[in-house]
């Protein structure tokens, strides 16, 4: 072979060196580069779930609490937030039925006399709870006319003396554990409202003040959010 020859081959053996370690490196570097990708892909859908559950946990503690008074409608019992659900609002009638009281309802769903209970508000300024025997739907009554509200007879054990509004509710309790945010009715079993991403040995519900619910939420691995808020509880008086 001649001596140009052999200094070809070098050269070649040389390129194809030089061309198989540039080759690793681009395969390393798009490697690395989509690995960082995912992972940060992986963290955004993370921290985009946990501020929609704790979007969640914020909204339904406030709706469920604003109407109640700390104390009477809502406490801290072991741990867990137990309440006076509030689902709907009655008005008394101007002119009222002989087999019960005549009210202008509406609410997130109907009274249902299997779970309800309706705290009563009377003319002397105070409320007081009756259990809810029977409701039926009644036309003909002379009710005010609001727009979303529809005239029922609600039979109540016992019977209301001189009644003005009534807020009727379910028992319920919501609780921070079994990683997830969760809610009961009654002496039912506890239901997820949330995925079970919770850190629940971090989270709490605290009563801050007397008047206001304060809640510590933890998620497992890094959070985008603070794992406190506050709100100020609207009172039904």
């Amino acid at each position: 072979m001649s001596r140009s020859g052999r200094r070809r081959h070098g050269f070649a053996l040389a390129e194809v060196v030089v061309a198989g370690t540039l080759l690793l490196l681009v395969v390393q570097v798009a490697w690395w580069t989509a690995a960082t990708q995912s992972l940060v892909a992986t963290r955004v859908v993370a921290g985009a779930r946990m501020l929609d559950e704790t979007r969640l946990i914020h909204q339904v503690l406030s709706t469920e609490i604003r109407h109640g008074e700390a104390g009477e409608d809502w406490m801290i019992d072991r741990g867990d937030l137990s309440l006076r659900a509030f689902r709907g609002i009655g008005f008394a009638c101007r002119t009222q039925p002989t087999d019960g009281w005549g009210v202008a309802v509406a609410g997130y769903r109907f009274a249902d006399s299997d779970k309800d209970s309706v705290l009563v508000l009377s003319t002397d300024g105070k409320w007081r709870a009756s259990a809810l025997v029977r409701r039926s739907r009644r036309q003909g009554l002379d009710c005010q006319q609001v727009r979303g509200f529809s005239p029922e007879v609600w039979v109540l054990d016992p019977p209301p003396s001189r009644p003005v509004a009534g807020l009727f509710f379910e028992r319920g309790e919501y609780r921070l554990a079994s990683d997830a945010f969760r809610y009961r009715r009654g002496q039912g079993g506890w239901q997820p409202l949330t995925g079970t991403g919770l850190a629940a040995d971090s989270s709490a519900f605290l009563a801050a003040g007397g008047r206001s619910l304060e809640a510590h939420v933890a998620w497992r691995g890094p959070s985008p959010i603070h794992p406190s808020f506050r709100w100020k509880v609207w009172t039904r008086r």
